[in-house]
């Protein structure tokens, strides 16, 4: 059987194929997206979900000249290999290839760049208001799945919108609950009765003829005609209740996986004006049934065998867990012990570790869906009571509720502690997923402690100091890696706003945090071989800083070097310059950190080389300042010893 998807080398082609090759051509980009993640990792199961809508959507619109937004991403492979990116589709995640999220300079038909959810209807919204206002005819989609719907920034849209009445169409992609039978019947029939040309034309003309009837105003026959129209859909279909009173004109439900269907009712309302949604009832991980069975689990997947669906076993790492394990089993220790300890996460129950303590504490461990900022004050509400809150959330998507830690948590100085999976570099998903930020944007907050563990033992007992802490916010920020260090006994005691002294020196002194400590420790051994003595201090806490150990090595060293895995900017070594100033202290410093720039995806390795951030890189850097540091120390106490003889 020739293959339809090698012979589209333009998504517009699409709108010639008839049922049976649009059908053929989902199958084998189904296939394909399967054939890809199996071998590169992924997100499978709700990329999987979407076959069916990119088909029809890219069978009715031109996405040359109309516009679509896909939340978050997840949903969207389909969309890359049908627009263009097919022969390229198996450099998924590597550096230089395709991205796991849509890009605008990645393709010019990604409208929209996503990797954080809700944002969809909102930014597809402003495409709307910008058409309207340079007086341009073209279409404008969004797809949003019921997972992202729970975020507030999509209700905010969709209010607005209800009042703007732009013309838009949402595409609700509901892959979270099933249609029973029997009003799925009735359902299907009032969603093709109501989308029809003949009932919206008659509708049209009828509101039309009964606002210009004679006593109409009084009467009120236009607003009781349309309340009839409105509550017979929301008797035969529930959901249209919250679309129709924000001023939406709803259409559903119907299957996302039935291509004929799908395409007569996006045929029959895409020039329909106003704000449009169409409830498409989806499964994730359609078409391959190991997804199908447990969806969660084939969401986002490392490479594993397509025929049995079993995931590739890494290379040992011995006893190596990951940091998240690590807080997910000291958490479960905590809340054995302490009935006021609660876990509060945004829809990242498995992510940060802790799924596995929710069936033994349902009451404790709270799923807020992909509200962060809800999380974030539901959880200043719970300190309130006297509960011992931690808020699990990666460190890229808590940047979404720096307003509600400003005000709902630190100014109150609530006891909230703040678990920061992810932070760092986090490989394939790139830029938008990167933990880059968080030191500079915690670092500012009033009443905010910090600290970053080097292993997982380091942060068990930061867990313990943090679980005891009870004056205002507090943060433990962790990578995604993992640790094999997780005796507690091997590694010095914590002492609030204390940093260890892991080795003393006296030419170059190597402040470093988290798993930078590391990376220190191998700068100082190749500066020890060309005769450098060379101190390294694992700082532990960001905020407060140990001011009396910085002066003390910044008294006498020639070079005192600041090292994180956070923008170079208002982080961490910002704090080490700033205590420096304050007490005076005149030392040539090298701040170590994140560029001022994106980085993209590829491995953490490569991650690390783009940055200049491998233990090789600093070493060279460190080298390029130190000769020229010490003729300058030499010429100025040359010039001091001529005005001491003076």
């Amino acid at each position: 059987m020739k293959s339809i998807l090698a012979s589209i080398s333009q998504p517009k082609e699409i709108q010639n194929l008839n049922l049976k090759e649009l059908t053929q051509l989902a199958e084998e980009c189904r296939q394909r997206i399967i054939e890809v993640t199996s071998q590169r990792g992924g997100h499978l199961a709700s990329s999987l979900g979407t076959v069916e809508i990119t088909v029809a959507l890219l069978k009715n619109f031109d996405f040359s000249l109309d516009r679509i937004v896909w939340d978050v991403g997840h949903q969207a492979y389909p969309y890359k290999i049908l627009t263009g990116r097919n022969e390229k589709f198996d450099s998924l995640g590597k550096a230089g290839g395709i991205k796991k999220f849509l890009s605008r300079d990645e393709s010019s038909y990604d409208h929209f760049g996503a990797g954080h959810a809700s944002t969809s209807i909102a930014a597809a919204l402003g495409m709307a208001i910008g058409r309207d206002l340079q007086s341009k005819k073209h279409r404008v989609i969004a797809v949003i799945g019921d997972g992202a719907m729970t975020g507030g920034l999509a209700f905010e849209a969709l209010n607005h919108n209800g009042s703007l009445d732009k013309n838009m169409l949402v595409i609700y992609n509901d892959n979270g609950i099933s249609i029973d039978p029997n009003i799925g019947a009735i359902s299907k029939l009032m969603t093709r009765f109501a989308s029809s040309r003949f009932y919206n034309s008659f509708r049209e003309e009828t509101l039309e003829f009964v606002e210009k009837a004679p006593f109409s105003e009084r009467l009120g026959l236009k607003t009781t005609l349309q309340k009839l129209h409105d509550s017979a859909k929301s008797f035969f279909s529930p959901p249209s209740m919250l679309f129709e009173q924000l001023g939406w004109r709803y259409f559903g439900t119907v299957d996302g996986h039935n291509l004929p269907e799908l395409l007569d009712l996006i045929d029959h309302v895409k020039d329909l004006d106003g704000p449009i949604v169409i409830h498409a009832i989806t499964q994730k991980g359609k078409g391959y049934a190991f997804a199908e069975e447990d969806s969660y689990k084939y969401h986002g997947v490392t490479p594993f065998e397509p025929v049995d669906g079993k995931f590739l076993k890494k290379k040992s790492a011995g006893s190596a867990i990951s940091f998240s394990q690590v807080f997910g089993e000291k958490l479960g220790e905590l809340m054995e012990k302490d009935e006021s300890v609660v876990v509060v996460t945004a829809a990242m129950l498995s992510g940060t570790g802790i799924i596995k303590l929710q069936p033994k504490f349902p009451n404790r461990v709270l799923d807020v869906g992909i509200a962060e900022g809800h999380a974030v004050t539901c959880s200043a509400g719970l300190a309130t009571t006297g509960n011992k809150p931690f808020v699990a959330i990666y460190s890229t998507f808590l940047q979404r509720a720096l307003d509600h830690i400003i005000h709902d948590v630190a100014i109150q100085k609530l006891p909230v502690r703040f678990m920061l999976d992810r932070a760092g570099f986090v490989g394939p998903d790139g830029p938008t997923h990167h933990g880059v930020f968080d030191l500079t944007y915690l670092r500012m907050i009033p009443n905010m402690t910090i600290m970053v563990p080097r292993n997982g033992a380091e942060l068990r007992i930061m867990m313990e100091l943090a679980y005891n802490h009870e004056i205002g916010p507090l943060a433990i920020r962790y990578p995604r890696g993992n640790t094999d260090e997780l005796d507690e006994k091997k590694i010095a005691p914590l002492e609030f706003g204390k940093a260890h002294i892991l080795r003393k020196g006296k030419d170059v002194a190597l402040f470093a945090i988290g798993l930078m400590v590391d990376v220190a420790v191998h700068v100082a051994e190749l500066l020890e071989k060309r005769g450098y003595s060379t101190a390294v201090i694992n700082t532990r806490f960001v905020k407060p800083l140990d001011d009396e150990v910085i002066v003390q090595f910044g008294g006498k060293v020639k070079l005192l070097v600041s090292l994180e895995e956070n923008t170079i900017h208002g982080g961490f070594g910002s704090g080490v310059l700033e205590t420096l100033s304050e007490n005076e202290i005149c030392v040539p410093t090298l701040q170590i950190g994140v560029p001022d720039r994106f980085i993209s995806q590829g491995s953490p390795d490569e991650q690390l080389n783009a940055a200049e951030l491998s233990p090789e890189q600093i070493f060279y850097r460190i080298l390029e300042r130190l000769p020229v540091l010490g003729e300058k120390m030499n010429k100025n106490r040359k010039v001091q010893q001529k005005i001491l003889a003076l």
